[in-house]
């Protein structure tokens, strides 16, 4: 296009109809004010002042409209015209269309601004770091969050490594990781470390990266998130802690204990070493907790834990396992040195005559069974503890306060006769109903609760009437194969007498426990569907508790389960909820309806912050899930108040029910 100095259009290519819409017919002879937006008018009149002063125009970026009054980007060079004497005659201007360029120029400002808000605003730590060969890891920038997370101001970060921010013990993990995204084996990275703040301490943070794009030739950078995790690992520390011990006592519970005996057994294969359990049950507590309380028992459950804890050594290991039991894992010891050490804490027990402050029983003792393992054992830990028990009832039977061994190598006939008799007495309590249940109340909290609700709990009568509790002899139930046949006559039992009490006008709802091995029994549905169709009951009013113990063993099973259960219209209800370290991982995994909040989190929930926190949590995602919440171990109106203001739904404990 080219234009005379007063702005008369004189030429017009078939680019510029392209671009402005307007042919040449119509466009030559016009003025090329028609081409301009009038607030740019007075561009235009600059534009040709410099034309007819014969100034030399830049190029310039300009907006232009067309003939159907579109407004769009445009790119001006314009050169001078002159005559054969120098005068200038007019202008050409080459115009291009740079619109779409605009735009993404826009697009790309509005980006990079964006960008630039999240990482200085960004609540987290953000940097971006060099992805080079030769120096990868080295920061680039670093938002304001980091340098405050790391107690340092944001220029000090610019330039220094991930290496001198984090701790030497964990630059292996965070380069290998970073080593990924160097040559490209991953798209983004995640893991834990711990940087170090400018006062020493550590700071435990969860660490994100992934590579940005980049243009060819350019180095590749990663942006790297950093989220303080400190007050997360501490609490999981904490719940660790819990999850591992047991609250009255703050020993070992069974279930770390037999982890510890389990390390214990690799370690006699690969070393050699010999070693063995004490198995150890007080004798006469059973009379303390009927006759004084349970206050009065734990304060003497206390008592023996720290006087046993006193009399052993610092490499023995000390559990409570059961109520009025503990066990001790012995290491590099041999028969003669298991039996000094049972006799040191027999006669220790027996000086003390004052067991507890408020409890004095010149009777009360302690009977241990003795379980040696050697290298060559082919034991589990369970079994281990299976023999020790085993040998602590010949002790009883023996008359208590006294030890028995158990030899495998040597089998006394005392002890094959306690082994067969607890066989028979099982299977027997099985085939004559000689089992009892209790029903202990499940009290409403902060729900309607008109429908009575009660957890069955088993007991077997011994010889002399007392009740045998259920963490006695289930060992020897899975032992001999008779746990399945236990938990089906529980269920038995439980529709029936819910069928008897619905016939009789008494609406109620009763919780029954199986155990790991039955909730992997694949019958297992059919079979409540059989006693459903035999005895008719509304199923909901039948709910089936599994631990997580059980959980985690064959969650594919529990899913299962939980499936066949909701077809037949009963509930499932996780029992013991919070003792495992990943009890948060059941709830995606699994549909509940009920969550029983570990009585070791309700003990002392008045005292302790760390478990009302535990308790509302629990409470925010169970009832999130349309899942409602059973607080175990309920101990006193005061811990009822609580658990109210935190919305559990049900209780359960002495205090609300026996």
């Amino acid at each position: 296009m080219s234009k005379t100095v007063d702005g008369q259009i004189v030429s017009w290519n078939r680019g510029a109809q392209d671009l402005f819409g307007y042919t040449a017919e119509e466009a030559v002879g016009a003025s090329l004010a028609m081409l301009v937006p009038a607030e740019r008018r007075d561009e235009l009149a600059e534009i040709l002042a410099c034309v007819q002063r014969g100034e030399r125009i830049a190029p310039l970026e300009t907006i232009r409209v067309t003939k159907d009054g579109r407004l769009i980007d445009v790119s001006l060079r314009i050169s001078l015209i002159r005559d054969d004497t120098g005068k200038v005659t007019g202008a050409s201007s080459i115009t291009r269309d740079v619109t779409e360029q605009k735009l993404v120029e826009k697009a790309l400002r509005e980006a990079e601004h964006r960008f630039r808000t999240a990482f200085d605003s960004a609540p987290i730590g953000v940097c971006l770091v060099s992805l080079d060969p030769a120096d990868p890891g080295r920061l680039l920038q670093a938002n304001p969050a980091l340098a405050e997370t790391l107690g340092v101001s944001a220029a000090d970060l610019a330039g220094a490594s991930l290496h001198s921010l984090t701790r030497p013990e964990d630059h292996a993990d965070l380069y290998a990781h970073l080593d990924e995204l160097v040559d490209g084996r991953a798209s983004d990275i995640s893991l834990e470390t711990r940087f170090m703040h400018s006062d020493g301490h550590s700071v435990w943070s969860l660490v994100s990266a992934a590579p940005l794009p980049r243009a060819a030739g350019e180095s590749t950078v990663a942006v790297l998130h950093v989220m303080d995790i400190s007050e997360r690992k501490q609490f999981e520390g904490q719940l660790q802690h819990l999850a591992d011990h047991d609250a009255l006592t703050g020993l070992f519970n069974r279930r770390r204990f037999s982890e510890e005996v389990e390390h214990a057994l690799r370690r006699a294969k690969r070393f050699g070493d010999d070693g063995a359990i004490l198995f150890l049950d007080l004798d006469g507590f059973k009379f303390v907790n009927d006759s004084l309380g349970h206050a009065a028992g734990d304060e003497l459950i206390a008592s023996t834990a720290g006087l046993l804890a006193s009399n052993l050594r610092e490499t023995d290991t000390l559990a409570r396992v059961g109520g009025d039991e503990f066990a001790v894992l012995l290491l590099h010891c041999d028969q003669p040195t298991a039996v000094e050490v049972a006799e040191k804490l027999l006669s220790a027990l027996r000086r003390s005559g004052r067991t507890t402050p408020s409890v004095r029983n010149p009777h009360m003792s302690i009977s241990i069974g003795i379980a040696l393992f050697k290298a060559t054992d082919e034991l589990t830990a369970d079994e281990l503890v299976v023999e020790a028990d085993i040998a602590m009832y010949v002790a009883k039977e023996a008359g208590k306060d006294r030890y028995a061994i158990y030899r495998p190598s040597e089998p006394r006939r005392e002890l094959t006769l306690t082994r067969d008799n607890w066989n028979e007495r099982l299977r027997a309590a099985v085939q004559e109903d000689r089992f009892v249940l209790h029903a202990q109340p499940i009290s409403p909290i902060c729900t309607d609760g008109t429908t009575p609700a009660f957890e069955l709990l088993l007991r077997l009568p011994d010889s002399h009437g007392d009740l045998v509790l259920p963490g006695t002899f289930l060992y020897n139930a899975e032992r001999f194969g008779l746990i399945e046949q236990i938990d089906r006559w529980v269920l038995r039992q439980a529709i029936g007498h819910l069928s008897a009490s619905h016939a009789a006008g008494t609406d109620l709802m009763l919780t029954v426990n199986v155990s790991g091995k039955t909730m992997g029994d694949r019958t297992l549905g059919a079979y409540v569907a059989t006693l459903l169709a035999e005895h008719p009951v509304r199923p909901r009013r039948l709910v089936i508790e599994i631990t997580e113990t059980a959980a985690i063993t064959n969650i594919e099973r529990a899913r299962s389960l939980s499936r066949d259960l909701q077809t037949l219209g009963c509930e499932l209800a996780l029992d013991d909820f919070g003792a495992g370290f990943a009890s948060f991982y059941y709830l995606k995994h699994l549909k509940f309806d009920y969550l029983k909040i570990d009585g070791e989190f309700i003990r002392s929930l008045c005292e302790t912050a760390t478990d009302q926190l535990v308790v509302q949590a629990v409470v925010s995602v169970a009832h999130g899930l349309g899942t409602r919440t059973i607080a175990e171990s309920v101990g006193d109106d005061a811990t009822v108040e609580l658990l109210r203001g935190f919305g559990v739904d049900f209780g359960q404990g002495y205090h609300l029910g026996r």
